[in-house]
């Protein structure tokens, strides 16, 4: 709320102010004139005894104990040292968290830069010019500057706020732990966000049956124009490696049917260490994507080479397969094949693995989830998964 100031009223002395999208208005000092130091001094101590009351959480709708006769009996002396205690005490709550969160922020991801990874600096980034455009700037104002990032969100998912919000509040905890800030303003304000249905998305257990995949292989090694990315797809496809992973995977990580991820393509096309979970991973690949891989070694391929590079050499830019190939490819296919984003290769090969009785923690080694994550996302729909034969002993 704006800070309360005693207004001149025809000669007289008046209080308004708004709590809650409630206006109020009422003489702090009937029958006393604008112009008498002495009620002009009860007037404001009134006024910051209202503010302290707003910031506390002890505000008198009823404007009873901010009523003139609440000071009767003190003096002029009573009435001016408490008007100055008050202005003391709500410059100091005011003075609580009073930092530049856009500052701030960019402390935390100094401290933070040796350990992020670049497809992380992008989110960090995001939020940076995010909070830079907000007309609120301090820690404290936390709950006006969320309601202002779900105002100004163009999108119909809530998961970039949340992500938001998550970042905000680690970077706010750690301002604590520094003694930069005295309290972490963003823990508990998740309720601000609009619950949403989520859009689809490529994280989203959406999978293809698995006649859908080999149809979709098939259409890829049909066609004359995307038949060069047909190994690819029937990598991903069986294996639930991410994309990120195929593309930045060399020769040097194939040892026969052993494949290792051990780096993976950013969103700039550039090759970071480690996977997105883990440093490195291994798997033994089945025998049919081994011949797949063989059938991609040629006399002079080198163990510096990509596995799947672009046509025209370097990385394969996937936001092109999968607005340009992929696309086009599912669009050749029956109607009866609905289109969903190539993400979806990763979830078939899980789900696959899971409908055919795989272990979860297996599956989850291979793909480089947690078992508990494997359980949580793809064992929650069991409507396609036959129940044991009655017949069979419990």
């Amino acid at each position: 709320m704006v800070k309360i100031t005693p207004l001149n009223n025809n000669g007289w002395i008046m209080l308004r102010f708004t709590v809650n999208s409630e206006r109020y208005s009422f003489n702090p000092a009937p029958g006393s004139k604008y112009s008498d130091k002495l009620a002009f001094a009860k007037a404001e101590e009134i006024a910051h005894r209202i503010e302290q009351d707003c910031i506390t959480g002890y505000f008198d709708s009823t404007l009873t104990k901010y009523k003139p006769n609440a000071t009767k009996g003190r003096t002029a002396a009573d009435a001016i040292r408490e008007a100055e205690e008050a202005k003391e005490t709500v410059a100091a709550r005011l003075s609580v968290d009073a930092v530049d969160l856009s500052q701030l922020f960019e402390d935390y991801i100094q401290f933070k830069r040796k350990n992020l990874k670049e497809n992380s600096v992008i989110d960090y980034n995001r939020i940076q010019n995010k909070l830079k455009k907000c007309p609120h700037k301090l820690v404290r104002d936390a709950k006006d500057i969320m309601q202002w990032l779900v105002n100004d969100h163009k999108g119909t998912s809530s998961s970039t706020l949340e992500k938001h919000l998550k970042l905000m509040s680690a970077c706010c905890k750690w301002g604590v732990s520094t003694g930069k800030l005295q309290t972490n303003r963003f823990d508990g304000l998740k309720t601000l966000i609009p619950s949403t249905k989520h859009s689809r998305s490529q994280d989203e257990i959406n999978p293809f049956t698995g006649n859908e995949r080999s149809t979709i292989i098939q259409a890829f090694y049909a066609s004359d124009r995307y038949r060069y990315y047909a190994p690819l797809v029937e990598f991903m496809f069986y294996t639930g490696c991410r994309p990120s992973e195929a593309l930045a995977l060399h020769w040097k990580h194939v040892k026969g049917s052993k494949v290792t991820f051990c780096q993976k393509r950013t969103a700039s096309g550039k090759t970071e260490p480690g996977t997105k979970t883990q440093d490195k991973r291994s798997i033994t690949v089945p025998s049919r994507i081994e011949g797949v891989l063989n059938g991609l070694r040629t006399d002079t391929t080198t163990q510096d080479d990509l596995v799947f590079p672009a046509k025209k050499g370097g990385l394969i830019d996937w936001h092109n397969f999968a607005n340009r190939a992929w696309r086009a490819v599912l669009a050749t296919l029956a109607d009866d094949i609905v289109y969903k984003n190539p993400y979806q290769m990763r979830h078939t090969a899980i789900s696959e693995m899971i409908k055919g009785g795989v272990d979860s923690i297996l599956v989850a080694r291979w793909v480089g989830n947690s078992p508990s994550m494997i359980s949580k996302k793809y064992l929650s729909d069991v409507s396609d998964i036959a129940m044991p034969d009655s017949r069979l002993p419990m």
